[in-house]
């Protein structure tokens, strides 16, 4: 119940329609009750011999005027509950996403786009048949059967009970199909999930598949969660079917006993037929609202279990915050013995370094040593186990996200396109900002003259995720977007990793002019592109091993020279790939 509650939060605009809603469709069940009323009297005037074509009309045109208020009522009560309903799902899904954007990243990533997929899609849209249905019928199709006991009881208690005689046959069979329903529910919903995971996977990597021709094993994968998916929602079904069959065989025979014994009753003369017929009548009316109810009661365990996992995704920790929200005037940034773990694996072990103002500060180190984790943290990808990081000696968990992200701009080597115009994709940066703005921070970025030659040109769609570009090209525009926004502070972790020989030069030199009056952290993985840096951070197993400008770490350390030593080396070979391949095409 209580999460039920928590759910109609998120209805705030449409609350008291969903009220209205609830009275409408119980007036308008409680109406179905009325014919079988008005043709009682009907049949009892037939019986007595008293009926007139004046009262069998006025009869008539109150069965036909109260069927069609019910109709009428029951559409209205539902076109309100359904806006409540889709009202409530919209609320749920923006505060679902906000919550994503204040979960720590590596949560995110562990669970996997096709989890929240389920939660965000399916286990939301099954929210729309609590409110929309159970709760503004069940309700009604609750109270109607027990209106209608009290009828019969009033008329008869023998045949009330009769009437009423499947609702306890019914109820151990009900009962036990819950709690099969409830045993295997677990394992239907880690195969539900599994499955959405492993198409997510599979639609995403189909480039990879085809490429190194994996589709036997990658679709093997693929139809393996697939059947297993098919396996436990069968085994459920059948599990269940043989006591929902009787269930809903058995519950609406409400006249199963009520004719033959009420029969009984009439010719020994203790029940009167205007009230056998009247009996009969009302336990008519009685079998479909109990269907309906006990339908709607099977459905809730289901209901309760995707509400309990929604409610996890907005109880889940989001990354701290100390709930101050300071701004900084200058942007030097420091980090203060700085320790992070992977859950109990750390990564990242007591660094400390400053990122001047007004300076490039890069970050280097052979892979895995953490490099872009630390540049992570700085835009709250994760909580710091221990330290803390400042910027302008303010602690970023005294700043609010927005604050944060205002000032900061982050270009990762994994680059995302939205397919909408590429005008569009760059104005992310600052929504603001006028056509002339964006194309000079094209320009700046060195993709106006690739976005000129596409056939729409800054209209041009880059498809999803941006699959119709390069990667190079998607990079290029990403940093487009950084230019635009023009934060103080700028983070490139490896941004220039996909781009060609011939365009790093141009795209460096425009990187370089962002240093203006900014604070520029790099991770790269060329080392040539860093060499002119302010500081340098060497990474080493996580662990801060030298810091100091190209030539003093070339002189003093031996990692570094490892590293540089290995990047000349890679250099070399491209340089004679290139020369063979110029001869070659001579």
């Amino acid at each position: 119940m209580d999460a039920f509650k928590r759910i109609l939060v998120y209805a705030n605009d449409y609350r008291k329609k969903h009220y209205f809603s609830i009275v409408l469709v119980a007036l308008s069940v409680i109406l179905e009750i009325v014919p079988y009323i008005l043709g009682y009297n009907l049949i009892t005037a037939f019986i007595g011999g008293w009926v007139t074509y004046p009262f069998a009309i006025s009869i008539t045109l109150g069965i036909f005027i109260s069927l069609s208020l019910k109709s009428w009522l029951y559409s209205i009560g539902l076109i309100a509950s359904h806006e409540v309903a889709y009202d409530s799902l919209m609320g749920m899904r923006i505060v679902f996403a906000g919550k994503l954007m204040k979960q720590p990243m590596g949560v995110i990533q562990s669970k996997g786009t096709g989890s929240y997929k389920k939660n965000l899609v399916d286990d939301i849209e099954s929210i729309e048949t609590l409110i929309a249905h159970m709760i503004p019928e069940g309700i009604p199709y609750a109270v109607t059967p027990f209106v209608v006991s009290i009828i019969l009881f009033l008329l008869d208690w023998r045949l009330a009970l009769l009437a009423l005689a499947t609702i306890p046959l019914c109820i151990p069979i009900i009962v036990v199909m819950m709690k099969i329903g409830l045993k295997r529910m677990g394992k239907f919903y880690e195969s539900e999930e599994k499955m959405n995971k492993t198409i997510v996977e599979y639609i995403a990597g189909m480039e990879v598949i085809k490429i190194f021709n994996r589709a036997a094993s990658s679709f093997r994968k693929y139809e393996e969660s697939v059947r297993n998916y098919e396996r436990y929602t069968l085994d459920w079904c059948k599990t269940t079917w043989t006591c929902g069959a009787i269930y809903s065989a058995v519950l609406p025979c409400t006249l199963l006993l009520v004719l033959p014994v009420g029969l009984t009753f009439y010719l020994q003369g203790s029940l009167e037929m205007n009230t056998f017929i009247f009996v009969i009548m009302l336990t008519m009316g009685l079998g479909i609202p109990l269907v309906k109810l006990l339908g709607y009661l099977s459905v809730i365990p289901k209901i309760i279990y995707k509400i309990e996992a929604l409610e996890k995704t907005f109880d889940s920790k989001e990354v701290y915050h100390s709930g101050e929200n300071k701004v900084p005037e200058k942007y030097d940034i420091e980090y203060k013995n700085v320790t992070f773990a992977y859950d109990e694996n750390e990564v990242v072990r007591n660094v400390s370094f400053i990122a001047k103002e007004n300076s490039v500060t890069a970050i280097v180190g052979e892979s895995g040593s953490g490099k872009s984790t630390l540049a992570k943290l700085l835009v709250k990808f994760w909580d710091i186990k221990k330290g803390e990081i400042l910027i302008d000696g303010i602690n970023i968990s005294d700043m609010s996200n927005e604050n944060l992200m205002d000032i900061v701009s982050y270009v990762a080597q994994d680059t995302f396109l939205f397919n909408i115009p590429i005008i569009e994709n760059i104005r992310i940066g600052k929504p603001s900002a006028t056509d002339e703005e964006v194309i000079k921070a094209a320009k700046l970025a060195q993709c106006h003259d690739f976005i000129s030659k596409l056939k729409d040109g800054y209209n041009s769609m880059p498809g999803d995720s941006g699959d119709k570009l390069s990667g190079g090209e998607k990079q290029r525009i990403t940093i487009a977007r950084a230019i635009l926004k023009d934060s103080p502070i700028i983070v490139l972790d490896e941004a220039t990793s996909s781009t060609d020989a011939e365009n790093e030069d141009k795209i460096q030199e425009a990187l370089n002019s962002l240093t203006i009056g900014k604070t520029l952290i790099v991770i790269a993985h060329r080392l040539s592109t860093i060499v002119e840096a302010d500081n340098i951070i060497l990474l080493d197993n996580g662990e801060l091993a030298m810091n100091g400008t190209h030539k003093e770490l070339l002189s003093k350390s031996d990692l570094y020279k490892k590293l540089w030593d290995a990047h000349i080396r890679t250099v070399e070979w491209n340089m004679q790939i290139d020369k063979e391949g110029a001869v070659q095409n001579a």
